[in-house]
């Protein structure tokens, strides 16, 4: 886990531990189910499952940073929060379906998908943008001491 990949490995990994809780115990909580700890630990590992699984196959850690760079934006406040914010709706967005796909497509159907989906999401989305302006610092902080990779470093470099 070292270099730039290991560096994003790690930063998907922490912050899918702590938005896979965090927004397991939100879906959870609005939807009226008790906060029994077998169920908060199955929620919590399906959305860190899903999270992780979709943060390593689809590239979204570069999605906040080529926006900032069309808008001129190359640090700062500005930065972290456009980045966190594409952050958070995409995971919100990813983690809030795939729950809903797996909790009530067996048993309640494509309706129940959705209509779950549809009204959890802005609670969800909303929870996950401020989730990650909170942690994305810390999970980079971890991310730079495991892997020795310093992404600001290397952009200093590459100018």
């Amino acid at each position: 886990m070292k270099g730039p990949i290991g560096f994003g490995r790690v930063v998907n990994i922490v912050m899918n531990i702590i938005l896979g809780l965090c927004m397991s115990l939100v879906m959870l909580t609005a939807a009226g189910v008790p906060l029994l700890p077998e169920i908060v630990i199955e929620a919590w590992f399906a959305s860190f499952c899903i999270g992780y699984a979709f943060g390593d196959i689809i590239p979204v850690a570069s999605w906040g940073p080529a926006l900032c760079a069309k808008l001129n934006l190359h640090g700062g406040i500005g930065f972290y929060l456009i980045n966190s914010m594409i952050l958070g709706v995409y995971f919100g967005t990813i983690i809030s379906f795939g729950n809903m796909l797996i909790n009530n497509l067996p048993t309640l159907g494509w309706a129940a998908v959705f209509g779950g989906f549809v009204a959890s999401w802005p609670l969800v989305a909303l929870s996950a943008v401020v989730l990650v302006i909170i942690f994305l610092w810390l999970a980079q902080k971890i991310a730079k001491a495991i892997s020795g990779f310093d992404p600001a470093a290397a952009a200093r470099e590459a100018h």
